[in-house]
């Protein structure tokens, strides 16, 4: 997924840096955090920053591995989540050349941004629409949120590839159904590990997730009046 230096023309580059900076300058100014969400935020950062390093190849040096920006997104929000994701690509970038500086933006714009408001997008659509409580429809909506996130990242890497001069070879016709096929593989993957963990939290520790602006929307916490009964509705 991480996109190498000397793959995408300024055209591209430029344009997407220029994205991921209003990105950043709105996140900076709207991220919240409760001190439950500080250590949990660094602890999933830690998780996909290592999970991000378990990938295979696809198209030229172009990778495909777990995301993680749905995890994050949805359970701190996505300015979080896209603080997050970038604390691990700018990492990745410097430590092991993994991705590159000069399409630093374009990677961030394709895995910070898109594949963490997306899901947060699509689950506050969904949860408006059908009010899950806690069960199969619910974690069919995480799945499903996480699914689109990572395909629709992936998708727009292929364009960006396929749209960049300096890969002709490539083109959309090859560089786009690549990345949706693959991903469209780790996508049930990615939704698969994002249900489990938001699962785990909602068993174990509901409190955290009912700070969260995406799953704090749930009609499970605006229905309790307190933590213990949150509590007890999650282990039910």
């Amino acid at each position: 997924m991480h996109i190498p230096d000397g793959l995408i023309s300024p055209m591209i580059a430029i344009p997407a840096f220029i994205i991921t900076i209003a990105f950043w300058a709105i996140s900076f100014k709207k991220i919240k955090l409760t001190e439950q969400q500080v250590p949990l935020m660094g602890l999933l950062t830690a998780f996909f920053f290592a999970a991000m390093m378990m990938n295979f190849p696809l198209i030229g040096p172009t990778t495909a591995h777990l995301l993680g920006g749905a995890v994050i997104g949805l359970i701190l929000g996505p300015f979080a989540g896209l603080i997050s994701m970038s604390i691990i690509l700018v990492m990745q970038a410097f430590l092991f050349g993994d991705g590159g500086l000069i399409v630093l933006g374009t990677n961030v714009l394709n895995i910070g941004i898109i594949s963490v408001f997306i899901p947060c997008i699509i689950f506050i659509v969904l949860n408006k629409l059908f009010k899950p409580k806690i069960g199969p429809p619910l974690y069919a909506i995480i799945f499903i949120s996480a699914f689109f996130g990572d395909l629709l990242a992936a998708i727009a890497a292929g364009i960006e590839v396929g749209l960049s001069p300096l890969s002709p070879w490539y083109g959309l016709r090859i560089a786009v159904p690549a990345m949706a096929i693959n991903h469209s593989i780790i996508g049930v993957a990615e939704g698969i590990v994002t249900v489990i963990l938001i699962m785990t939290l909602l068993k174990l520790r509901p409190d955290v997730l009912e700070k969260s602006p995406i799953l704090g929307k749930l009609s499970i916490f605006k229905n309790k009046p307190n933590n213990e009964e949150t509590h007890n509705a999650a282990q039910e």
